[in-house]
């Protein structure tokens, strides 16, 4: 039992069936790999744009740190928070927030009350918010404000040169430190990270403050959003795939069972054509392959017609041609037994007497002994022409083939000292026809092997019943016969070597008339020989009940 399917329109639909899979499965691989590949440039322009505006946001956080030139502090003074920057703007970082004097490093100046005294610490004294933690925090703020929710997880700054960029303190420490040789060459390097137990793509961007120092901006961007859809996506893909290979299998179906219709009706209609009936066509429709097909096997057919029809007129001639063999061959020895009698007669009477001269004698022996293969070769092709005409049996009954088997052992001439033993197993086997015919079988057969034995030689006759058959096999020490003669041997006048000739008696027709009456009683006999080891002839014959 093979799991390969054996019919054309099984195999069809699973090919289709593992074609679509495989598309199906490249079309996914291809839209998952470019898709996150197109996210991901997309993100990695994004976080690019982002690391600029941080940069940017500290650069203008650190200007606004440092103290103003001498002669431009005060509240209202070019240098100072509230007054214009240094390019004549406002900066990013106006207000309270990062103080109200020069600076960090500013002197405090008194202020006064609404009374006149004066006051330390005033909330309105120039300077008094510009303690690190309100700048901070409006840093984070404004960190804040340049993104969204992604940058929550805050940006890193790493200093390269001596003296650490303006930054909180928490926010000093690297995400990632291998790519900082990168991006310190390159310029920009990204790299995938996993922060606080999720991953992020982190962007390392080199920077320059104003007085030629060199530090990193290192901003994230959280993939867990990215990866869910990625996962949804191949969930999605998964989910279709099945779906869609049943309905490649069931549109597959459908199609191959349509187009296979002419072939299932070119199959109908070529098996209900027989060998005595060629006339038939198929009947072909359109100009596709199928009607091409169809139209060749019609012309296939209509050869074969032409062909069988020839052999046929050739078998009916043959037939004839037998007929008329038999017929003639019937005839002629029917004819032949009246004058071969007539010679028989008078040469015997001829020898009979004692007033010949011996060249008389000699010459009338000579007539004798041609009559009588004459006769014998008639007898034989009478017997042969009987048996191939089909006509019944003469004398048709049951009897013992035991009994026909020694019978015609004790009809063989064995000269030299020749040895012919009789082998039989405990059976009976009874078979139908003409004992007389089948005792002449064996003693062609018993003849021949001694014939054809060497002085001294053993033939062995073996009768036996196995099963619904009864077998009969002679047996030889002989020479053997060659093997390219064997399927020749029942042919009549068929003789192998010289020593198969008629000068020892034989007519050539001994084993065609053992086939001739052997296959009449519905038998069959066949031979076995090997040079220098002998010869075997097994008949055959159905068994009867008496």
């Amino acid at each position: 039992m093979t799991l390969y399917p054996t019919s054309i329109r099984a195999k069809l639909t699973l090919t289709a069936v593992a074609v679509m899979g495989v598309v199906l499965l490249a079309l996914g691989g291809i839209v998952q790999i470019g898709g996150r590949e197109r996210i991901m440039l997309n993100v990695d322009a994004e976080l690019s744009r982002r690391a600029d505006d941080v940069i940017q946001a500290q650069k203008k956080a650190e200007k606004f740190m440092r103290p103003p030139p001498d002669g431009m502090g005060g509240p209202d003074g070019p240098g100072g928070p509230g007054g214009p920057g240094r390019n004549g703007d406002q900066g990013p970082f106006p207000g309270p927030e990062f103080g109200q004097g020069r600076g960090p490093n500013q002197s405090q100046s008194p202020s006064r009350s609404p009374d006149g005294k004066l006051e330390k610490n005033g909330p309105n004294r120039p300077g008094g918010n510009r303690g690190p933690g309100p700048r901070i925090n409006a840093f984070r703020q404004a960190l804040k404000d340049i993104g969204n929710h992604l940058l929550a997880i805050g940006p890193r700054f790493i200093a390269i040169d001596p003296g650490p960029p303006f930054a909180p303190p928490d926010m000093m420490e690297a995400y990632d430190k291998s790519v900082i040789p990168i991006a310190t060459k390159k310029g920009i390097a990204y790299s995938d990270v996993t922060v606080d137990g999720q991953k992020v793509r982190i962007v390392t961007k080199l920077a320059r403050d104003d007085n030629g120092r060199h530090w990193l901006a290192q901003v994230p961007y959280p993939l867990g959003d990215i990866d869910a859809a990625i996962g949804t996506l191949n969930q999605t893909l998964l989910l279709l795939l099945p779906i869609a290979l049943l309905l490649t299998a069931a549109a597959s179906l459908f199609l191959i069972k349509r187009v296979m219709r002419p072939i299932r009706e070119i199959a109908v209609t070529a098996d209900s054509i027989s060998g005595e009936d060629l006339s038939r066509r198929l009947r072909v429709a359109g100009s596709d392959e199928f009607a091409k097909l169809g139209g060749t096997i019609n012309g296939m057919l209509g050869r074969l017609e032409s062909a069988f029809s020839i052999q046929r007129q050739t078998l009916e001639r043959l037939e004839a041609v037998l007929k008329q063999q038999r017929r003639f061959t019937a005839d002629a020895s029917h004819e032949l037994k009246t004058p071969l009698a007539v010679i028989k007669a008078n040469t015997g009477l001829m020898l009979h007497g004692s007033d010949l001269s011996p060249d008389t004698r000699s010459s009338v022996e000579a007539v004798d002994s041609a009559a009588t293969r004459m006769n014998r070769l008639v007898q034989g092709l009478m017997l042969l022409a009987r048996a191939e005409s089909g006509s019944p049996t003469i004398g048709a009954k049951p009897f013992d083939l035991k009994i026909a088997a020694q019978n015609a052992i004790d009809q063989v001439h064995r000269p030299n000292g020749k040895v012919v033993s009789f082998e039989e197993d405990n059976s009976t086997p009874m078979v139908s026809g003409s004992e007389k015919d089948v005792e002449r079988v064996f003693v062609n057969l018993i003849d021949n092997a001694c014939r054809h034995t060497k002085d001294a030689g053993h033939i062995n006759v073996r009768v036996e019943q196995i099963g619904a058959e009864a077998i009969v096999t002679v047996e030889d020490d002989g020479d053997g016969i060659a093997a390219e003669h064997i399927p020749h041997l029942f042919e009549r006048f068929y003789r192998a070597d010289s020593a198969r000739s008629s000068d020892t008696g034989g007519t050539g027709l001994g084993l065609a008339i053992c086939k001739g009456i052997v296959e009449a009683a519905g038998g069959s006999i066949s031979i076995t020989s090997e040079l220098g080891k002998g010869t075997a002839v097994t008949v055959k014959l159905p068994t009867v009940q008496d």
